[in-house]
């Protein structure tokens, strides 16, 4: 698993610059996120193979989220697990209004993507804290669905790996409340714009992971 996620995203060999101010902001959960908030470093977002594209599971709250990050400002891609699709081209563009929204069917490589922007690793499936480990993306997010009585050990791991974990209140584990880098966030369809902007402040201010010893 860990030679297929190199070889589809490659390693990050270099860490864009994040200003001082960026890296030392306190995070909360109250942020108050302007209406027309901007991402103050060319990021692209990497959803890691979980959830089809087209699929209903989770009400397409991932879906629905990275396409309100897109609209925010961010490049995404979408690596598709095609497990409940077929999907015929090699990358899909659903949303013409949004061309820097990528979906890549299951193995295309999209190393050629990345550019020189710094570069995020969306996850929802657990299982993979070691792949996430060993690629050395500029930061890891998990995004938990599933209840926390499910994967446990691998839970623990991907929270441990991740350098912060959004989750949804119904789903929420009792450390969260105490664990700084956990956050709350839902995503229903008459506030996704706003969480999306909350989860931008977010990732803004985090530091980029540090480079690995070579």
């Amino acid at each position: 698993m860990i030679k297929i996620f190199k070889r589809l995203l490659g390693k990050q060999e270099q860490s864009p610059p994040v200003k001082e101010s960026e890296a030392t902001m306190p995070l909360t959960d109250d942020i108050t996120v302007s209406k027309a908030y901007v991402p103050v470093t060319e990021t692209t977002i990497v959803y890691l193979p979980a959830i089809d594209f087209h699929s209903e599971r989770f009400g397409r709250r991932p879906q629905r989220l990275l396409k309100a990050l897109a609209e925010v400002g961010y490049h995404v891609i979408y690596l598709n697990s095609s497990d409940e699709y077929y999907q015929v081209d090699d990358f899909e563009y659903p949303y013409e209004n949004l061309p820097h929204f990528v979906v890549a069917r299951a193995g295309q490589s999209v190393r050629h993507l990345f550019g020189h922007n710094r570069i995020v690793y969306w996850v929802n499936d657990s299982r993979l804290s070691d792949s996430v480990e060993a690629a050395y993306p500029h930061l890891v997010i998990y995004d938990s669905l599933t209840d926390p009585d499910q994967y446990e050990k691998q839970k623990h791991a991907m929270e441990a790996v991740a350098d912060t974990v959004f989750i949804t209140p119904e789903r929420i584990y009792e450390h969260g409340k105490h664990c700084a880098h956990v956050h709350l966030i839902t995503a229903e369809e008459f506030e996704i714009h706003e969480r999306a902007e909350q989860i931008a402040k977010i990732i803004d201010h985090l530091p980029n992971r540090p480079a690995p010893l070579m």
